[in-house]
């Protein structure tokens, strides 16, 4: 599975996994048949950490980048504090979460999280994030959504201070992949036509179809005084990670 093959199979999975079979009628009957299992999990989202349910919907979209970056990057990456968010509500669903992990992305993607702070790993996680912010904008050719990603969230002065750098991945880590298949160069979205203007093969790099999923607009922030502690936290407000967390 090269790059292409493996962002498609992301895009074209939409959490039908997470929903029970004797629920399916009922969902469809509350979000609509199109894409109506993603329109449910985010309304999940967009009800347990009060925020409106364009921004989850966002969020979701942003996440599935996330797990892109994922799988194709030589080392761990740190997620923003919303797309932590996401992924916690993902592995919550266990079972659903699995079969992501085996039949869509076909890697093991674990979650990493602070356990307690410390100068030197908080600053790794910075550095990570920081390679992954760049990570996305070579990838995709777009800049991450201010909202979602937290673009200010940390000093490049504080990383450069601590002289931290990212943690590689083992080769064992990169089980499914140990023919270096995604090591090249070449970025995904140079494998959709995109020279010539908006690609109507591939409206994700266009702003997400002029609004689907974009940034603008979408209420650029979780409200985390919804009293919902959930499953805990990882650091950071609201039981949300705040970088304090990694992904293989």
């Amino acid at each position: 599975m090269n790059k292409k093959e493996l962002w498609l199979s992301i895009k074209n999975y939409h959490f039908d996994h997470i929903v029970p079979p004797n629920l399916w009628e009922k969902m469809t009957e509350m979000f609509g048949g199109v894409d109506a299992s993603t329109k449910a999990f985010a309304d999940k989202i967009s009800r347990k950490h009060n925020c409106t349910k364009r921004y989850a919907l966002n969020a979701v979209q942003e996440y599935k980048k996330f797990i892109y970056l994922a799988v194709i990057s030589d080392f761990h990456v740190t997620p923003s504090q919303a797309i932590d968010k996401v992924w916690h509500e993902h592995i919550l669903f266990t079972k659903a979460y699995r079969f992501f992990c085996d039949n869509i992305i076909k890697y093991n993607l674990n979650h990493h999280p602070e356990l307690f702070p410390f100068e030197e790993q908080t600053a790794r996680y910075h550095a990570q994030y920081l390679d992954t912010l760049n990570l996305y904008v070579k990838e995709f050719g777009i800049l991450p959504t201010d909202d979602v990603w937290d673009i200010t969230k940390y000093d490049k002065e504080k990383v450069l201070e601590n002289i931290a750098i990212s943690r590689e991945k083992k080769s064992s880590e990169n089980l499914y992949y140990s023919d270096n298949s995604y090591s090249s160069g070449i970025s995904l979205y140079s494998s959709f036509s995109v020279d010539e203007g908006p690609s109507s093969e591939f409206p994700e790099f266009n702003g997400f179809g002029g609004g689907e999923g974009g940034g603008g607009g979408a209420n650029g922030s979780w409200n985390n005084d919804d009293g919902d502690s959930g499953d805990g936290g990882d650091g950071g407000d609201g039981g949300g990670c705040g970088g304090g967390c990694g992904g293989d």
